[in-house]
Formats: C-alpha cells, structure tokens, sequence
C-alpha cells in the first residue's frame, strides 16, 4: 500500500487541556441523553495495471476479513478498540513501533519507515536519487500523463464525439418503465434541437454541469483526480454521476427555469444510472476504481439533492457498496489492479497474482499515475466512512461501518493532490520531508482528538476525524442502549460515561482547525500549490462549523424523535402510528426536556442557527432593531453549496422548537406575523434574546424559549422553494410546528 507524506500545517501548541476550544461557554460534565432506543433498523479510472518493481516487496496490512477476526461483526466497536480509543495505556498496541495482533493489525508498512533518512519508494514516498530523476524528467510520449494534463481544459471540456457517446447512452439505454417515477421525461428531455446552446442536453449545457461539480462540489468530497481527470476520457457512467451533481448545483445566476432543469435531469439521470453501473461487468469484486467513485457519487446525489424515492433507494443500496468495497481491498487502500480478480488465489505477493504480473521497468510517469490510483482509492474508503457516518447522525440512519475499519493513513495534502506532474509532487513530497513532516494514521490522528493532540492533516482529513468520532459516539450510545436494556448498565459504571469525552473532542477538532487556519503561513508551498477560491474558501471553513454543531446536537438529543414529536407522518420509510407519537412526547416532555442534555442541544441549535440566518447579529454586537428588519435572511437553502448545511438548519430549527413547545407548551398571545418584515424582525428578537444566553443552563430562566415562530414561518418559506424534496417535506413539517404552538390542530 502506498502511503503519503503528511500535509503542510504549521504545528500548533496545544496541549492536553480540559478546557472548552467552542467559543462558547459549556459546562463538560456529561449528560445522558434522551432514554430511548431511537434508531429503527432499516436494513479515476479503470485502475493501474502494473506496479513498479521497486514496490514488489512492499507489505500491505491484513484486510479484517482475512485474519482470525472472521466471525467478528464489521458493526461493533470490539472492546480492545474501545479500551485504546478512549485511554492511554503503557503499550500503545496501535503505536507505529508496537506488535500488532488479531484483527487489529495494521501491517508494518502501515507507517513510516523511522529507521531510514529518506522516505522509501514503497511506502509511496521518493529518496533523494528518485528527487533528482524527477527534476530531469522530460516526457518522452505525447500520451504521458504528464503531457496530457491541462488543468484549464481536459477536466470540463467535451469533445463532439463524447457529448453523441452521453446522449447515445440516454437514448438507447435509459428506458423508461411504466412504474418509473420519471415516466414521459425522457421525451421531454430529448426533444428540440439539441445544437441550441440553451438546450438542457446540448454540448455547452454538459460543459456548464461539469464545471459546476468542479466548483460547488468537489473540494468537498475530493474523490477524484483534478489535475489529470479529462471528462473526454473519463467512463461515461462516472460522467454521467458528475453531471448530475452538476446539474443540480448550478448558480442562481443561471436562472430560476434553468436551475430546475438542471435538477429535474439529474433526478432522470440519477433514477437509471445505478441500473447501468450495476450491470457494467467491472462491477464485481474487486471492483474498478471508477465504479466506487460513480456510486459514492450517485450516492450523495441521491441521499442530498433528489427525491423522497431516491434518497431512501441510495440508503438500501448503501450496504451495497460497503459490501462490494470489503469483497476488494478499498478499505486498506489498494486498488483492483492488486487485487487478483475472482477465481484467482492471492498468496499475499502481488507479484505472483495471476494477470497482475509486474513490469521489469518502470517509468516516472507510470510510478505517478500508480500514486494517484492508490491515492484515489484511499480518498473513496474516507468517502464511503464519511458518508455512513454523517447521514447516520443528520438522518437517524443505522450505521453500517465501524471506525476501526479504517487501517489507513489520512489523506495526503492537498498540494500533493492539485500537484499536476509528478516532479512537482516530489518536490512537494521532499519539501514535506525535510521539514519533518511524517504521515499519521487514521487512528491514531482519532487518539490524538480525543487525547485533545493536534492532528496535521488537510480538511478531508479532519472530516474524516469527525467522521470517525460520530461513529463512536453512535457505537457507544448503541451498546448503552443493549447493557441499559438487560440492566447490566451498573455493572459498566453507569451510562453515557464516554460522553463527556467526546464532547470535549468535538470543540478541540474545531478549534484544531480553526488554528490550522490561523497559522498557515500564506507563502507556504501549500498555498502556492493550491490556492484557494472564494467557494473553496467558503466549502471548507464553513463546513467545519455545520460539522462541530451536529456533532454537539446529535449527541444530545434524538433527531428522530423531535420529527415524530412534530407529527410527521412518515419516516425512515414507515408510517409513523399514534402509538409512535405517544412515546416520544412522553420522551420529549418527561425524559429530555427538563435534562441539561436536552439544554446542551438547543443551546448549540440556537448558535448555529444565529451564524446562518442573522450573521449580523450572531456575535450580538447589533440589536434586533438595528439590524432592521429591511427583509428576510440572507441565507438560501435552495442556493446553498454546502452539502449538509441546509438539513442541519432544519434539524436545529426542531430542536429549538422541540425544546420550547415541550417546556412552555403553546404561545399564549401569538404575534401577528403576516408579512415578512414581522417574521424578520420576529426572528432576530428570538435569535438576539434566547440565541444570546451564554451557556446552557441559563435558558432556564430564560422566559418564553417557545417563542420562535416568525423563524419558522421564514424556513417554512425557504424550504419550500428548494430543489430538494427532503427540505420541501420538512417546510410541511415546520408548517405542524407553527400550528402547534398557535395550538391549532394538525
């Protein structure tokens, strides 16, 4: 397995402290949350070929499935994990230097070989002679990598003969049945003259959506190669899941009639794409690289910009594509060209695998390409955790994967990443050297969270962390839940005693990033590399924000039962029964309301629901009135490119609500909030007066905390304009939350 240098951050002092890193003021005591067992189970390119000889001998760590850990469930935390996760004992058993044993082998080329001066070739790293050769290096053929890459072109550029391969793949192969949920819209979509520039399907419009993924989308799931990804060479599949995230991400600038467009194609695109990629015979294990990529694509598309019917069709399918991935090796990193296909015996030696014979030479050119391969790879396992993980906790989804899963290094720097030869990347890759930068793994970039230790690693990374402590958080409430309900929880030492823990890991994984930020040199290689946009800007710092709220929302409150308890009708694909909305206002009102769990969750609601809808006012620098109350939010959910924002908005607007409505009931003398003006003016009070306390507990004594209804009114408006049905669904379920607190019936 190859594994890369570490990224480029300035080291920061921190230090193991107890003290809170949010900014806001928080007592870290920890609190159980809502007693109830919450969670229904509903259950590149086409690889590199050869691999150098230098890389014949390199050891690669044991797949979990592989060794004596046959018969133990890939969905529970095993205790030796857990034990090293949240303690620090004498023998770190996952310290680069220790034995590894069991299933929680890591393989010793896991990390950086400490006994050398210079990184070797096999752990995916140049020494000084490979650093000379690279500068040398003149590309010999046109076709090289290195010749073909022109980051201003190849990655949104169509040739005529691949924009006729897209429409001949709708036309011939996208079928409508008569049970389709798109039934009649492929008609629409092919008629006209396809030549007009405006046309939805013309060759400027498939440019436009390309460009569009790269914009809005990519820098948030950096899962594909930009630098050498040329959309003319790509796989149609692939390309397809491209342009429909595209699609459905277009700028308001193009227009209200060409943005809904663009996302009723990629509803079309969407509904038969995954059909098409499940019968592509490179889906079987082990599967190609691109057929991760399309599928963890189509899978965010599906889960976060689409409709009822595909979101819950991504959410059963999503086992799917863990499956294919633990059939392979994607969740150690190693590609299907080192993997023998099916029918074939691995000996544990890629050189001897059958049809996976390695070249006696070598080139510069092929050595990189086998680095982005290997590192596309690892970026699609951190994608596919991500994804399990996040939409576990926005969502009320069961978990599917586990973090030690993960036996992988973070991911590499994203100067490495946008480097666009491969002498440039060893120039990088040695500047990282000499300045002592050494690769860290997942896990112990998760010890260091949770032991309050700087991580270096670049914003994927720590989505990763993140990604990693919502998982365990969700495997120990989990086993709280199974030992509460045999009542063996005594015996343990009480519950939730992991909560505080991780609670202080969140606001340190905030304020880790926050002064990664800070410190970055702006000279530094990093940024010449990789110099940041405006919307890049906006998609990674932003996002860290959505990300340290959820985790503290989540961790205190079930979001599931905050929607029964606003009488939805239907979630996670069943009907909701009056039984079902007896016990969770009965766990609402009686078990977590009057709890300084359920204080911590609102509290963190109503901050981050200041920062999004009055940024003005959020630091409560201006009053209500001096804001004015000129309109409503600046914020759009419909022209948001954050990919979780908006349903995390929805989610704190809930738990506000839910905290309110279940403590002080119905508003006695509701306001008159008819114009938009009053619901402004309505919501900035709210947000200035409760969104103000300065800790949890002093919405005790805060007077009507039910008081939120003008900004209700106003998400109800937003989302019911938005492309998204899911959004469109929760503006209905605002709707019961205002007529509720009107004490109206619903």
């Amino acid at each position: 397995m190859l594994h890369l240098p570490p990224p480029v951050y300035p080291a920061a002092s921190h230090g193991s402290q107890a003290s809170n890193t949010s900014g806001y003021i928080v007592a870290h005591n920890p609190h159980p949350s809502i007693e109830t067992n919450s969670t229904p189970d509903i259950t590149g390119s086409n690889g590199f070929d050869q691999v150098p000889p230098d890389m014949q001998g390199a050891s690669y760590p044991a797949h979990g499935f592989e060794s004596e850990s046959h018969d133990r469930s890939p969905y529970a935390l095993p205790e030796d994990f857990t034990t090293w996760l949240f303690n620090e004992p004498q023998l770190n058993l996952f310290a680069p230097d220790a034995q590894r044993q069991g299933s929680m082998s890591l393989g010793a080329s896991t990390f950086v070989d400490e006994s050398s001066n210079s990184f070797r070739i096999a752990n995916g790293s140049f020494d000084d002679t490979m650093s000379e050769h690279f500068d040398r290096l003149v590309p010999q053929h046109p076709m090289s990598v290195t010749s073909i890459v022109d980051p201003a072109q190849t990655y949104a550029t169509l040739s005529q003969e691949k924009w006729q391969q897209l429409l001949e793949l709708i036309e011939m192969r996208f079928n409508e049945t008569d049970h389709a949920p798109v039934k009649n819209q492929k008609q629409n979509l092919l008629q006209g003259n396809r030549d007009e520039p405006s046309h939805v399907l013309s060759l400027p419009m498939m440019q436009t959506y390309i460009s569009s993924y790269w914009t809005h989308f990519h820098r948030q799931m950096p899962i594909l190669h930009k630098p050498t990804f040329s959309a003319d060479k790509a796989q149609n599949l692939l390309l397809v899941a491209i342009i429909a995230i595209g699609a459905s991400c277009l700028d308001k600038l193009h227009g209200l009639t060409v943005t809904q467009q663009g996302a009723e194609l990629s509803n079309f695109l969407a509904w038969h794409l995954r059909g098409e990629i499940f019968k592509d015979r490179d889906f079987t294990a082990p599967a190609q690289l691109w057929v991760f990529q399309a599928l963890l694509l189509l899978e965010v598309y599906e889960k976060m910009y689409s409709t009822r019917l595909l979101h819950e069709r991504a959410h059963i399918h999503h086992a799917t594509t863990l499956t294919l991935m633990r059939r392979g090796k994607t969740l150690i990193g190693r590609s299907a060209s080192e993997t023998p296909p099916a029918g074939t015996v691995d000996s544990g030696d890629p050189s001897t695998n059958e049809g996976h014979k390695q070249p006696q030479s070598h080139t510069p050119d092929q050595w990189w390409k086998h680095w982005i391969t290997s590192e596309a790879t690892r970026r699609v396992a951190f994608a596919a955790f991500i994804i399990d993980s996040i939409h576990t906790t926005m969502f009320g989804h069961s978990a599917t994967m586990v973090a030690h899963e993960m036996k992988l290094q973070l991911p590499c720097d994203e100067s490495l990443w946008s480097a666009t030869s491969g002498a440039e990347v060893g120039r990088i890759e040695n500047m990282l050297k000499e300045s002592g930068h050494k690769p860290i793994s997942f896990f112990d970039g998760l010890k260091n969270t949770l032991n309050s230790k700087s991580v270096r690693t670049n914003s994927f990374g720590r989505t990763a962390l993140m990604a990693g402590l919502l998982s365990v958080r969700w495997h120990m409430h989990q086993r709280d839940l199974q030992v509460r309900s045999l009542g063996a929880l005594k015996a343990l030492g009480g519950k939730d005693i992991w909560r505080g823990t991780l609670t202080k890991a969140f606001d340190f994984w905030k304020n880790d990033f926050d002064q990664s930020v800070k410190y970055t040199n702006p000279a530094s290689f990093s940024s010449i590399y990789n110099p940041p946009g405006k919307v890049d800007e906006e998609n990674i710092f932003e996002s860290r924000t959505v990300l340290h709220h959820l985790a503290h929302m989540a961790t205190h409150v079930d979001i599931v039962s905050c929607q029964i308890f606003a009488k939805a009708k239907r979630l996670l694909g069943r009907t909701t029964l009056p039984l079902d909305y007896t016990n969770a206002q009965k766990r609402i009102t009686e078990h977590w309301a009057p709890r300084p769990s359920a204080r911590d969750a609102t509290f963190y609601a109503l901050k981050f629901l200041a920062q999004v809808l009055t940024p003005d006012t959020a630091n409560l620098k201006r009053s209500a009135t001096e804001a004015g109350m000129g309109g409503p939010t600046s914020y759009s959910a419909r022209d948001d490119f954050l990919i979780n924002r908006p349903w995390v908005v929805y989610v704190a607007a809930l738990i506000v609500w839910s905290y309110g409505y279940a403590l002080d009931g119905p508003i006695r003398s509701p306001r008159d909030l008819t114009s938009s003006e009053q619901q402004t003016y309505d919501m900035r009070l709210f947000l200035e007066r409760v969104g103000g306390v300065e800790t949890p507990d002093d919405l005790i004594g805060t007077p009507d905390r039910n008081a939120c209804m003008g900004m209700l009114y106003i998400l109800q408006a937003m989302f019911e304009n938005c492309r998204w049905e899911l959004l469109r669904e929760g503006s209905m379920l605002l709707g019961n939350c205002i007529r509720m607190l009107q004490d109206l019936e619903v």
